[in-house]
């Protein structure tokens, strides 16, 4: 037994995904502490407007997810190579190019928020700051994944938490001061600005080589099916929140989004298994080693932790829900929509892990097919939202057939 812990603790797997795993968990910890204490303050109406904006802030971070992605997946294959310099290269080169992205997409973002103020039933301001993220969404994730991509777990992990915890503060701040939802979202944009000076710093080290000029031509063309497959999954557990104000009332999508969020513990949980392994199995195949008992340690550790949760889920839903809201009891008169949102989660999880190992590989073909599933997850929310169970269980039978996909997607 002792011989077999020493082994665990060897695996570089296992110990990338502990650190990330405690990383992610106090990082969702304290983001949760952000949205309670939010939940609290402002009460289910203005808590559902928030949570409309952050499901809109995930959104605009679809391609922050892939960006990071793709960052890690070219610093992985340039460190297994020794290739610091093309790593400083790649890092200057992308930060330029995003940031003129960042500022066409917030052009392109303006007519939207318009539209949506009127939809959604938010004001055009509240709109109009947070389509701004985009300028953080589009150049701290090229940082990070080159932390991710190097495997320094620990300073990646530093730059989220210590972003979560200045979030909370200046939310509370702000929001206690009078600035109601305009002051959670500037605790979001003083987190993002103390983010992006650590990783700054964290990526010194990477500035003291010399600069080698790589060849990224077909970087777009060539990422594409990476981009498209995060999209999906990105989708698939944003914007729920935004159809569920757009069909109930405020009180019921404000219910609806605070356990949501307790659901998509299982998702983010999940996430630091996938992030470790990405770099591990992308340095592994370009050194032409197996990857395959890698991924399927990733599939197995998903499968436990998230089953864990979602028992819970199942068998004291109330609880959960009282104990996390702080004793309120806004909230509880929607428990039974937790085990049917973490069913979701658990599957989407799954999925999500399948994809990255994808991408660590080489292997994404036919990745728009995931992109499909998000389409018909909103054509699912239309014809089925008579009551918001109905809609939670809309959202279970779209992941399952998404779920069934990404086992023929393995076997691929």
């Amino acid at each position: 037994m002792i011989n077999r812990l020493k082994e665990m603790r060897k695996d570089e797997l296992v110990r990338g995904s502990v650190i990330l795993f405690i990383v992610l968990a106090l990082f969702n910890f304290l983001n949760y502490v952000f949205h309670i204490s939010m939940a609290r303050i402002l009460g289910p109406a203005d808590f559902g407007i928030l949570a409309a904006l952050m499901s809109i802030a995930y959104i605009l971070g679809i391609p922050g997810e892939a960006i990071q992605t793709i960052s890690s997946r070219y610093t992985s294959t340039f460190s297994a190579k020794n290739d610091f310099g093309k790593i400083k290269d790649f890092f200057y080169r992308s930060l330029n190019k995003s940031v003129l992205f960042a500022l066409g997409a917030f052009t392109l973002l303006i007519p939207f928020a318009f539209l949506f103020s009127k939809l959604l039933n938010i004001k055009i301001g509240l709109l109009l700051i947070t389509n701004l993220l985009v300028f953080y969404i589009f150049t701290i994730p090229i940082g990070r994944g080159i932390l991710q991509g190097k495997k320094k777990f620990y300073v990646l992990g530093w730059s989220l938490i210590i972003e979560a915890a200045v979030k909370v503060i200046f939310a509370i701040i702000f929001v206690f001061a009078g600035l109601k939802v305009y002051g959670a979202i500037g605790g979001v944009w003083a987190g993002g600005i103390i983010a992006f000076a650590i990783v700054l710093i964290a990526l010194r080290d990477i500035r003291k080589f010399c600069r080698v000029r790589a060849s990224f031509s077909n970087v777009y063309r060539t990422n594409m099916p990476i981009l498209v497959a995060v999209t999906a999954v990105v989708i698939m557990y944003s914007i729920d929140i935004l159809f569920a104000r757009a069909f109930f009332s405020a009180e019921v999508a404000g219910r609806y989004a605070f356990v949501s969020m307790i659901g998509k513990v299982i998702i983010f949980v999940s996430f630091a298994i996938g992030k470790a392994l990405l770099p591990i199995s992308s340095e592994d195949f370009e050194k032409g080693k197996d990857t395959e008992l890698l991924f399927r340690k990733a599939l197995i550790l998903v499968c436990i932790i998230s089953g864990i949760i979602l028992a819970f889920y199942g068998i004291i839903p109330k609880t959960i829900i009282w104990l996390i809201s702080l004793g309120s009891t806004q909230y509880v008169s929607s428990s039974a929509l937790l085990f049917p949102l973490g069913l979701s989660y658990t599957l989407l999880s799954i999925t999500n892990v399948v994809i990255l190992y994808k991408v660590s590989i080489n292997k994404m073909g036919r990745s728009w097919i995931f992109l499909i599933f998000s389409a018909i997850q909103a054509l699912a929310w239309i014809l089925f939202h008579g009551t918001v169970l109905e809609f939670a269980y809309s959202f279970v039978f779209v992941n399952a057939i998404m779920f069934l996909y990404s086992i023929f997607f393995i076997k691929r």
